[in-house]
């Protein structure tokens, strides 16, 4: 008889977006935890929890060097999404520990977050087996507009994570890549599902809509994206795509230009963020070479 994975239930929370119940469970004084391990993990879930709302100063007040290479590695996680390089840190911290896929998993999201694909992928390689890893391999494939590679890795996935809530979503979310066979509809039932089976959290509703923006329904989307901001008003995601649909339809440019201020409050230094900033200074040096 195999060991019972005793976080498969507080992984699978974290992963469809229910951050404050990942909090909640990972806090529970009566959930008892057998494995020094699996508390770590436990503790590694709540603080990316807690990350992932916004709350960057509990990780990076709570967690000390004295604590596991996964914990400080997710303390290197806050202080990056707080405006800090921190790169450099975070591979010498893989290099003592390189046989963690956690650690790996959250060195990989740091150097994918600094733009860094390809050291992105050299860290998840090792981890082929290991959902997440998977998941930021995609991601980053994605990201590098390697279509073929990515649908090859989720076929890889299926013949052995078929049934996983994480590999559902690898696929809707490969699904949902432009000139990915126009499967969109498919991503949006699997994200269907999958809100009403655990929860309609934000990450959930904001995948639904960016599959009805995909498919050119765009009142569907914006619909979506509201009551994503029902569930978090700070959600960049949801943020970022609303701004999408308000090009997409024609609002007047003081909506969009609304959800842009909104979203500098809620995340700062999201890549969404320092993207346009690249654009703008460049159109502004451009426009002056033609300035009289």
């Amino acid at each position: 008889m195999g060991d019972i994975d005793e976080l498969h239930g507080l992984r699978k929370t974290f992963h469809v977006g229910a951050y404050q119940q990942v909090i909640n469970d990972a806090t529970n004084p009566s959930v008892r935890i057998s494995s020094d391990a699996a508390r770590i993990e436990r503790k590694v879930y709540l603080y990316r929890a807690y990350v992932a709302q916004g709350r960057l100063n509990m990780a990076t007040n709570e967690i000390t060097q004295s604590d596991a290479p996964e914990l400080r590695a997710v303390k290197l996680l806050a202080r990056q999404l707080g405006g800090v390089d921190v790169s450099a840190e975070a591979k010498a911290l893989l290099a003592e520990n390189p046989k963690s896929a956690l650690l790996a998993v959250l060195v990989a999201s740091i150097l994918f977050n600094a733009g860094l694909t390809d050291d992105t992928l050299t860290v998840l390689h090792p981890f082929k087996k290991n959902l997440e890893a998977l998941a930021l391999t995609i991601q980053t494939l994605l990201k590098m507009n390697r279509l073929d590679l990515a649908k090859k890795e989720v076929a890889t996935m299926k013949t052995w994570a078929d049934d996983a809530t994480l590999a559902q979503m690898i696929e809707a979310w490969t699904n949902l890549y432009p000139s990915a066979d126009e499967k969109f509809n498919e991503a949006f039932y699997t994200f269907d599902e999958l809100a009403a089976s655990s929860t309609a959290t934000a990450k959930l509703l904001t995948s639904k809509a960016v599959s009805k923006i995909h498919a050119g329904k765009f009142d569907e989307a914006e619909e979506l994206l509201g009551n994503a901001l029902n569930w978090n008003n700070n959600d960049a995601e949801a943020l970022i795509n609303l701004i999408v649909v308000a090009h997409a339809t024609g609002k007047p440019a003081e909506v969009a230009a609304r959800l842009t201020n909104q979203l500098r409050d809620a995340a700062p230094n999201h890549i969404y963020l320092q993207e346009l900033k690249l654009k703008e200074d460049m159109f502004d040096r451009s426009a002056q070479r033609f300035a009289v």
